[in-house]
């Protein structure tokens, strides 16, 4: 029987591709086989006291402070104190030329020299100069009345304190309340700040918490509520506090940022897992996954409390020292055989 050549090129050709495809298609199945079983690593659940914290900043502020401002319109003919410059009680601080006396003088004045002029160019020893010499001595009068009569205006300070604030210099126009200067106690700063309604518990007066300054970020500082507003903010539904810092030399100014840390919630005897540990779910809901003693991986269901750190409450679905899957716990199913590796450092 004789065959054709193309179809013995044909059927050499089919064959070594079915062959190859074969082997292409067994790799694969070696390769499930050695990864089959996931590796993860465990924790026991552990049971320790919980405090969950908030952060909220504040500013520095003098709760004694105040505005010294223009008594009435006019040029600021002296100001006797700068920023960062201590000023006392009743000192004249700064002194008003009034619009008022600056016009009036400024219209004597001028009627003075314009009858000096017309007398310069009068004829001495004749009516005219004799009239002109008796009204140049009546508006050297009204001149110097005004200036006696018309005093400049003395600002006086209102408290002791340092300047924070110098708002105007002299020479310059002001005009009535306008603010000079301000003037703040600095034995009266404290930080402002302000939370939720809902941690209203938390911001009991003589509470002390911790303060850090954006000025001295290295220094962990004691703060004391020294006093809580009476209302809640009905817009942003806030209520205000101040803090006082205790025992600290290093040198406060207003407006100063501070971060405060206020703890919230305490749970004596929390059940915890490191916070990664736990998954979402579809729903919104919340698992992790427990190792049993058919190292199986368990899928377990559980509610949340609070976080501390980077440990987070389990109040129900967990039991003391479950072994809980805290690192490749994102590639399991539940009831999935698993092999245990090692311990993470410091206990994740």
């Amino acid at each position: 029987m004789k065959i054709n050549f193309k179809t013995l090129t044909l059927i050499i050709l089919t064959t070594g591709l079915s062959v190859y495809s074969c082997k292409q298609k067994a790799e694969p199945v070696s390769q499930i086989k050695v990864n089959q079983t996931p590796t993860v690593r465990v924790l026991p659940a552990m049971e320790s006291r919980m405090v969950a914290f908030i952060e909220i900043t504040g500013t520095i502020e003098a709760n004694v402070s105040t505005d010294i401002s223009s008594p009435s319109d006019g040029i600021v003919e002296s100001l006797m104190a700068r920023e960062n410059q201590r000023v006392e009680k009743d000192m004249i601080i700064a002194v008003i030329n009034p619009t008022d006396r600056l016009a009036l003088i400024s219209k004597n004045r001028l009627q003075v020299e314009q009858i000096e002029e017309r007398l310069r160019a009068a004829g001495e020893n004749t009516n005219e100069f004799n009239q002109l010499t008796m009204e140049l001595d009546k508006a050297k009068n009204d001149l110097a009345y005004a200036e006696k009569m018309y005093q400049t205006v003395p600002v006086i300070c209102p408290l002791s304190g340092l300047v924070t604030q110098r708002w105007t210099d002299v020479g310059s126009q002001v005009s009535s309340k306008e603010k000079i200067l301000t003037v703040s106690d600095m034995n009266s700063l404290v930080i402002k700040a302000e939370v939720n309604e809902k941690y209203f518990q938390a911001i009991k007066q003589g509470k002390q918490f911790s303060v850090i300054l954006n000025a001295y970020p290295d220094d962990t500082l004691t703060g004391r509520i020294s006093l809580v507003y009476p209302q809640v903010d009905p817009v942003t539904r806030t209520v205000k506090f101040d803090i006082r810092i205790l025992d600290f030399n290093k040198k406060l100014l207003p407006g100063m940022m501070a971060t405060i840390k206020i703890p919230v919630s305490t749970s004596e005897n929390a059940l915890s897992v490191p916070e990664h540990a736990v998954l979402t779910s579809s729903d919104s809901g919340y698992f992790l996954f427990v190792v049993n003693k058919d190292s199986l991986a368990v899928k377990r269901n559980v509610k949340t409390g609070i976080a501390s750190g980077s440990r987070i409450e389990i109040i129900k679905g967990l039991g003391k020292n479950d072994k809980v899957v805290v690192s490749g716990q994102e590639l399991l199913n539940d009831s999935m055989k698993v092999k245990i590796i090692g311990t993470p450092k410091g206990g994740m």
